[in-house]
């Protein structure tokens, strides 16, 4: 069971994922599982066995829990662009704001970090970014043509995205 948790702990490392909480679960789940083992009669080698073979290879292990973590970060970040695009709304609905400049960098640049950082779906976050200051001059003025502001997200976005993409290849660390 050492060989199995230094194992996992190397895995967990290899993706920055380690951290002795989450070791001392997994451990604590293994003694379960062994102690559930031998209360079913097995001996103290087959209960082990069994419950490593139950975890699967520590590889696999750790890739479930970089999913894990990864998913809950990209909902994150999806809330963050919800954010950041209404607020980009809010101030570009204002009366007095009438700099189209400003607006249009703090998509692409707001748009342009979250690319960096998503995972799949870059579109969803481009939508997430934009599409409020579409909507409200849709509602506000009747202008549908307000649609090519999109353009400012998606650019933003899929540029982080696709610049995400060349440094882990470059890197070698997709």
């Amino acid at each position: 069971m050492k060989g199995f948790l230094h194992a996992l702990d190397q895995e967990l490392s290899r993706r920055g994922l380690s951290d002795k909480d989450t070791l001392a679960e997994v451990e604590s789940h293994l003694l379960d599982s062994i102690d559930q083992g031998l209360s079913q009669g097995l001996s103290p080698e087959q209960a082990q066995q069994r419950a490593l073979e139950r975890f699967g290879p520590p590889r696999l292990l750790a890739g479930n829990f970089e999913k894990e973590r990864c998913y809950r970060m990209q909902k994150i970040l999806l809330v963050c662009a919800l954010v950041s695009g209404l607020l980009i709304a809010y101030v570009d609905s204002r009366p007095t704001w009438d700099d189209t400049g400003i607006t249009v960098f703090a998509l692409l640049v707001t748009s342009g970090i979250i690319g960096l950082l998503v995972q799949r779906r870059p579109w969803l976050y481009a939508l997430a970014i934009g599409l409020w200051i579409p909507l409200w001059g849709i509602i506000h003025a009747q202008n549908v043509s307000m649609l090519l502001v999109l353009l400012f997200p998606f650019v933003g976005v899929y540029a982080g995205w696709a610049l995400r993409l060349v440094v882990q290849k470059t890197l070698h660390l997709a």
